[in-house]
């Protein structure tokens, strides 16, 4: 098992707050753009205002609440030198209201949809119960190895990042809601390496 501290100490990115409205983004020049190989984990979110909306939850409609969503944008041209960007959304994830958090998977943390409030971390892999797969750039992840096909187990939960990929995150149809973001990651180990 890999045990260097850099590949297995947790580091959080704060992505900013998303604008207000439908379709708010996180701030341009606070993007999450990984500058080396690395594994992201997760995303805590942070009411800065409360949603007014009203969403259905493991079946119980809760409110206030807002929903984002995470794009993950890469470059999905593997040989050459020519870029072609390719997107994936992970989400949506509901934050705020009375409810638990629903079909995202939360790994722990406490609720907040009040301004101050802060809610997380959900796990930014999906995989899990009737969710198979996941589309991760050029890599589709599997629930059987939580890795892309040929390297089992090397997600552990985790997604790998490769240098110049960029997550930021997007407001659901909320007209007043703005989130901080925060997102969770660490340095990918040494290929063959777990991380322990």
């Amino acid at each position: 098992m890999y045990d260097n501290p850099s590949a297995v100490t947790r580091q959080v990115f704060d992505c900013g707050v998303t604008a207000a409205g439908s379709g708010g983004v996180s701030p341009a020049g606070q993007k999450f753009v990984a500058w080396t190989k690395l594994i992201v984990w997760g995303v805590t979110f942070g009411t800065v205002a409360a949603g007014t909306s009203t969403y259905t939850v493991a079946g119980t409609a809760t409110s206030p609440a807002t929903q984002l969503s995470a794009l993950y944008i890469t470059n999905t041209n593997t040989t050459g030198t020519a870029v072609g960007l390719g997107t994936n959304t992970v989400g949506p994830f509901t934050v705020g209201g009375t409810a638990a958090p629903g079909t995202n998977v939360s790994v722990g943390g406490f609720g907040g949809g009040v301004a101050g409030g802060w809610q997380g971390p959900y796990a930014l892999n999906t995989l899990g119960g009737t969710n198979t797969t996941q589309a991760w750039g050029t890599q589709t992840f599997t629930a059987s190895n939580q890795g892309p096909p040929g390297a089992p187990g090397i997600g552990l939960g985790g997604l790998l990042m490769n240098e110049g990929d960029v997550i930021s995150f997007v407001n659901g149809t909320d007209a007043t809601a703005t989130t901080r973001c925060l997102v969770q990651y660490s340095v990918a180990p040494v290929v063959g390496n777990l991380v322990k």
